[in-house]
């Protein structure tokens, strides 16, 4: 069966050292089985982490931007809208003026692309 890859915390965040207490509560919530202590845990993850949080808050501006657009995307089929929402993520962020890594920038994309596929 496929699947997406995971990422380590440390790429994810940086210095671990910020998320020790976090990343412990995590691998319990998961030993546990216990959804509350694994969102707790997520969630103070992520807001420790300047990329994760900049690239979800542009993520969010992006479709936000692109709202006007989504009658027409959504008629696309999926190739050709994937195509159009990358070249509208590459004019947003250069407008914006942020770098994000290739793997930021397929993952936007890609979420963007099923979202607006499911919004007709």
């Amino acid at each position: 069966m496929g699947g997406r890859k995971g990422h380590s915390l440390g790429k994810i965040v940086g210095d671990m050292r910020k998320v020790k207490h976090e990343q412990t509560e995590l691998i319990e919530g998961v030993k546990q089985n216990n959804p509350e202590k694994i969102l707790k845990a997520t969630t103070g993850i992520l807001s420790k982490s300047i990329k994760s949080l900049e690239s979800l808050t542009y993520s969010y501006l992006f479709v936000d931007s692109i709202k006007d657009d989504y009658k027409k995307l959504s008629e696309e089929g999926v190739k050709a809208r994937r195509k159009e929402i990358t070249k509208k993520w590459a004019e947003f962020r250069e407008e914006a003026g942020k770098k994000f890594d290739a793997e930021v920038n397929r993952e936007i994309v890609d979420s963007a692309t099923r979202v607006i596929g499911g919004a007709k």
